[in-house]
This record gives C-alpha cells, structure tokens and sequence, in this order.
C-alpha cells in the first residue's frame, strides 16, 4: 500500500506537554486510538513523517479522514461538481455541457446583409 505509515502526529492535552507519535498508518484509527487510551486530548497535528511538512490540524469530535488524500479529493469533487448546479440536470451533465459550448466554435444561424436574409 503507498499509504503506509506516511504521518507523524503531534497530540496536544489540556494543562500537559504535547506527545508524538510517528509512523502512523491511518489518521481515523488513530484518532480512535486516542479516544480510547487518551480521552482527554484535545487537537492533534498531523506533519508528512518523510519531509517534515505541516498537513492539517484535527480536533476532537471533528470529521476525520482515513487518508489525507481522500479528503482533498472529495473536497475538489464537491466543489467541481455543484460549480455550476443546476436542478434539473446532473452536475455531470452539466461539466459535458460546458465543456462541449467551451470546445466549439459559435457561429450565427442567419446572416443579416442590408437589412435583408441570406
């Protein structure tokens, strides 16, 4: 799996020092972890374990994702799919419909030349 323990996790308590946990495999089962053997905890960060970098920031009692990943992406679908939300059509059909009217060319029906059709 390409997701294994890909995070390091720093646990923050009320009135005590902040824990570290590395090598965390999924960020769901740790925080379930944490309710059970440390139910005072209050917001935990979340760093990748290989560079170092800051993620995100989860507190107690939030929606928390099993993988970082599955989060942004649901997060892009939902914002590219309602874009343009219509109520009588699918949000997919309403991507296909804008792409088409982007990738073609208009052009008019009937040409107008001295005030007279064509």
């Amino acid at each position: 799996m390409s997701h294994k323990n890909d995070y390091t996790c720093i646990v923050y308590f009320p009135g005590e020092k902040p824990k570290k946990w590395a090598f965390v495999h999924g960020l769901l089962g740790f925080s379930n972890f944490l309710n059970n053997k440390h139910p005072n905890w209050t917001y935990f960060n979340v760093y990748d374990r290989r560079n170092g970098q800051y993620l995100k920031r989860f507190y107690k009692g939030n929606f928390i994702p099993y993988f970082l990943p599955s989060l942004i992406l649901a997060l892009g679908l939902f914002f590219f799919l309602t874009f343009n939300n219509n109520s009588l059509q699918s949000p997919i059909s309403l991507l296909t419909i804008d792409f088409n009217n982007t990738a073609t060319i208009w052009t008019a029906q009937f040409q107008h030349i001295g005030g007279i059709r064509a």
